[in-house]
């Protein structure tokens, strides 16, 4: 299995180094931009990303299926499934800010056993696969050993805009109790509470695509990711998400979040 892992890891990195050009090339240009059903911003650079790794899937593992932000499932019956958003942060990079990146996870039977966050603008890049570790940037990252309580933590969300009017009382409880928020990190915050920055992250609404690589990393570099309930994560959660250095932290802050109705 191992041997396997890592012949997948090789394929993933491979990816996201192409895919990575390609953010370079068009980052801070002009690209088209389409608004979906849901309200949400597409460029055609997303499809275009999607698109490649469909066609790499296809020729290096044809059994294997993927669930993907732009297109949804391809042989979503597979033993392997490849999970991927091609460009977390959207809005950043259409505005030209570099806190984007490409979102890249594999599960075998419905288990994360492969993670990647690639931020090609700043050059950082977690990656890891079971038993095997995590890097960032080919450096081996330290398990994470923090016993930090909510009141000395830096607490990332992308944006109070993602909570509901009963989910922004309660979120706004635990604001009042930790160190100081920061906003606007996208995929970004989960690397770095990887590289021991930033303490936790609460997110809602989220999509599979959006939180299953650092469902991955997070759990094998020892932190603590779930739902609102505490309950793991997996391709079907309701998409808030709950992540954490500290047990202890995150057990105090899911005390709030279980209030929520």
């Amino acid at each position: 299995m191992i041997e396997d892992l890592n012949s997948y890891l090789v394929f993933g990195e491979k990816f996201v180094d192409s895919c990575g050009e390609l953010l370079k090339e068009h980052y801070q240009a002009n690209v088209q931009i389409e608004i979906k059903s849901d309200g949400s911003f597409v460029t055609n650079i997303d499809k275009e990303i999607e698109n490649l790794f469909l066609k790499k899937i296809k020729k290096e593992f044809p059994d294997h299926g993927v669930l993907g932000e732009e297109f949804g499932h391809h042989n979503p019956k597979s033993k392997y499934l490849w999970v991927l958003d091609p460009l977390d942060g959207t809005h950043s990079f259409i505005a030209g800010k570099p806190l984007f990146g490409t979102l890249l996870c594999l599960t075998i039977d419905g288990k994360p056993s492969l993670g990647i966050i690639d931020m090609p603008i700043l050059n950082e890049r977690w990656i890891g696969a079971t038993k095997i570790g995590i890097k960032k940037n080919k450096k081996r990252c330290s398990l994470i050993n923090c016993n930090k309580k909510l009141s000395e933590c830096i607490l990332s969300s992308t944006s109070l805009l993602m909570f509901n009017e009963s989910q922004s009382e309660i979120i706004k409880k635990i604001y009042s109790k930790i160190r100081f928020p920061i906003f606007g990190t996208d995929c970004y915050a989960y690397g770095l509470l990887i590289s021991g920055n930033v303490d936790m992250v609460i997110e809602a609404n989220m999509k599979p695509w959006d939180y299953m690589a650092q469902n991955f990393l997070i759990k094998e570099i020892g932190g603590y990711i779930s739902d609102w309930s505490g309950n793991p994560l997996t391709i079907y959660s309701s998409g808030n998400v709950i992540a954490a250095k500290s047990k202890l932290a995150f057990d105090e802050a899911l005390e709030f979040l279980k209030e929520i109705k």
